[in-house]
């Protein structure tokens, strides 16, 4: 029987369809537009989504899938009425709407609190629901009747294929309403926030009898990045897991729950049962994007050229590419810098000087979960984990071996492997012993050596503040 997985992204949502040796055997992308209706504001239509995550689940159904799992992209927010007809567009992980919230009275004085500095921040599912308070009074009163649900896309998602008001744990732990180290809610925070308490979702585990929809079991619900972890094969203290995309998701395992601070982001990666697995993330917005801006100058033809770059000197050149701003340290104004152009300076120099800023930002991250986590091995996935040059520099700065799967879908496949455990194939460990990895390369620090120091770029990154 073939399994299926459905992996919401932002822009996009992928099927993937896996045999019983986990071989992917169908593929298929559905676009699903974001809209910018103003200043940092940054949604998803809900109907648009909904209309793609059923045409996939037919197109599931007609290839002969029996068992369903589903990754979601996280921190997100909609509302939806009793039909689970959505009732506004989804608010994103990118939305910095909270802006409004987090710099006004009382919160600006709240946001300095132990129980909340975590919590109130722009893009945090709690700030949002705050929003909503503030300009969609009539919507919560609906909430407070019953007659409406808000929660995050995964809590929507469960509740059309089962009817029931329902997140996964990995999803709910990062909403700021429910602790993810005693499972219960926050209700402190429900009560300084003034939060209906309607609004909470009963939690249940990341393998869990969801529901059947169009004869499919429903398995496995996860947020994407601790999805990857499992992919990876990451559960286990010593596991390091980076994936790169737009930006880059920093992850490690952690013995238990741990408020870290600076910028780092405690998760639950996976519950099931008595069993939890725990870890820490950090995030540099802009790894993907800043190829895509060296194409968009003509410094760059393709990401596949990065990799002709190998042995060339940076001729002194220093850029730290913080076009997005830089989360750990956390400086949301950062802004690229470039120094050392001379006249000699060449195209080839120059890009890659800034692949060696990219991967000292991720040092930068790595260096602070070091203080929480043991790293012995760093797993990669993402498209620029495809060039072999990226890879070398990632793994001297890191002083750690870097290693990448023949298959760079880890979110879809650690879905799959979950759905191995629900059918009741595998266990738990046999994930934990790595039965769905297939590393295909591995590199040692040292094969390519870096120009840039991290501290130089840690001196320049603290030095980059708001100014208001």
């Amino acid at each position: 029987m073939s399994l299926g997985v459905i992996d919401v992204g932002t822009t996009n949502i992928k099927l993937i369809i896996y045999d019983e040796e986990l071989n992917q055997r169908y593929s298929e992308t559905v676009n699903v537009p974001m809209a910018f209706p103003g200043n940092y504001r940054v949604e998803q239509d809900a109907n648009a989504l909904r209309s793609a995550f059923n045409h996939l689940v037919s197109t599931a159904r007609d290839r002969g899938v029996k068992y369903l799992g589903i990754s979601t992209y996280r921190a997100s927010v909609l509302a939806w009425d009793r039909s689970g007809n959505p009732l506004i567009n989804i608010i994103t992980w990118l939305d910095r709407r909270g802006l409004e919230i987090v710099n006004k009275f009382p919160y600006s004085i709240m946001r300095h609190l132990p129980l909340l500095s975590s919590i109130l921040i722009p893009t945090s599912p709690v700030v949002q629901i705050l929003w909503l308070l503030r300009n969609r009074r009539g919507l919560i009163e609906r909430v407070r009747r019953g007659e409406v649900f808000i929660g995050t896309l995964s809590s929507y998602l469960a509740y059309i294929i089962g009817n029931r008001y329902v997140n996964d744990a990995s999803n709910e732990a990062l909403t700021g309403l429910w602790h993810p180290g005693n499972f219960r809610r926050i209700d402190a925070v429900y009560e300084l926030l003034g939060i209906p308490r309607e609004v909470g979702p009963d939690v249940v585990d990341n393998i869990h009898e969801f529901g059947e929809v169009n004869g499919m079991r429903v398995g496995v619900l996860i947020a994407d990045q601790q999805a990857a972890m499992v992919g990876e094969g990451c559960l286990s203290i010593g596991c390091g897991k980076v994936t790169n995309g737009t930006g880059s998701f920093v992850d490690a395992v952690t013995d238990k729950f741990r408020l870290a601070g600076g910028g780092l982001l405690p998760l639950l990666i996976l519950k099931y049962g008595n069993t939890v697995y725990y870890g820490i993330e950090g995030f540099l917005p802009a790894t993907g994007s800043v190829i895509d801006w060296l194409i968009k100058l003509g410094l760059l033809s393709s990401p596949q050229e990065l990799d002709g770059l190998v042995n060339v000197d940076t001729q002194g050149i220093v850029v730290v590419p913080a076009l997005a701003g830089v989360n750990v340290p956390p400086r949301p104004c950062a802004r690229g810098l470039i120094d050392g152009l001379t006249l000699n300076t060449t195209r080839e120099s120059f890009v890659r000087a800034v692949i060696e800023g990219i991967v000292q930002l991720i040092g930068l991250i790595f260096d602070k979960i070091r203080n929480y986590s043991r790293v012995n091995v760093v797993r990669v996935d993402g498209g620029l984990s495809r060039s072999v040059l990226f890879l070398k520099l990632l793994a001297t700065a890191l002083d750690t071996a870097v290693e990448r799967q023949r298959d760079v879908e880890a979110t879809a496949r650690g879905v799959a492997a979950l759905l191995k455990v629900f059918r009741g194939d595998w266990s738990l460990n046999d994930i934990i012993k790595g039965a769905h990895v297939n590393v295909e390369l591995r590199i040692k620090p040292g094969e390519e050596k870096l120009s840039l120091s991290r501290d130089v770029v840690r001196r320049i990154v603290e030095g980059m503040r708001c100014r208001m």
